[in-house]
C-alpha cells in the first residue's frame, strides 16, 4: 500500500516516533505509528517483528541513557520512503553494547531510512555509528586518536596521515 502522507506528514510521524518513543520512553508510540508487521532492519534484534521490535529499541535506549534528546538534522522524502540523519544527546547511565555506565554526556549519530505504508512506518533500515560511541565511552570521554597509525608506527603513512598529507582527518578523529 503506497503512503498517503505528504513529506511534511512523514516527517511529523518520524518526529513523533522519536520524541514520544525514544526521548520520553513511551512504548505505546510504537503501536500508534508502526505497522503490525513492522521490520526494524539493522537494529538490536532483526528477528523481531511488529511494534514490539521498536519497543525493544526503546527499552534498550532508556536503560542505557538518561536525559535523552534525539535531534533530526536532515530529512528527505520520496514517495513511500524517507530518510533522516539524527544525533542523540544523552547521559550514559546504564550498560550499553557491553560497556558499563560511565556517566558521560554523549552524542550518538545515525542515518535511517523508512518505508511507509499508509500513514504508518512499515520498515526501518539503520546505519548507526556505535563504533564512534564505543570508542568514546571506552576512552572515558577523551579523544581517542587516529584509526590509522602515525608515521613511524607499523603500517603508518609518511607525514603522519593517510596518504602522507600532514594534519589529515585521521589525526583529528
Amino acid at each position: 500500500m503506497p503512503t498517503t502522507l505528504t513529506p511534511e506528514q512523514q516527517r511529523e510521524v518520524v518526529e513523533k516516533v522519536f520524541h514520544e518513543g525514544l526521548d520520553l520512553g513511551d512504548l505505546t508510540a510504537a503501536d500508534r505509528y508502526l505497522t503490525e508487521d513492522f521490520r526494524n532492519h539493522g537494529s538490536h534484534d532483526d528477528s523481531m517483528r511488529g511494534p514490539e521490535a521498536f519497543k525493544h529499541t526503546i527499552r534498550i535506549q532508556q536503560s542505557a541513557f538518561s536525559e535523552i534528546k534525539y535531534e533530526i538534522l536532515d530529512f528527505i522524502s520520496q514517495g513511500d520512503r524517507a530518510a533522516i540523519r539524527w544525533v542523540m544527546h544523552g547521559k550514559h547511565t546504564g550498560p550499553f553494547i557491553g560497556i558499563q555506565p560511565t556517566g558521560l554526556q554523549v552524542q550518538h549519530q545515525a542515518i535511517i531510512w523508512f518505508r511507509f505504508e499508509g500513514d504508518r512506518i512499515a520498515e526501518r533500515w539503520g546505519i548507526v555509528d556505535n563504533f564512534t560511541l564505543e570508542r568514546f565511552l571506552k576512552s572515558g570521554g577523551k579523544p581517542v586518536g587516529p584509526l590509522t597509525p602515525k608515521s613511524g608506527a607499523p603500517g603508518g603513512a609518511p607525514g603522519g596521515a593517510p596518504g602522507g598529507a600532514p594534519g589529515g582527518a585521521a589525526e583529528r578523529a
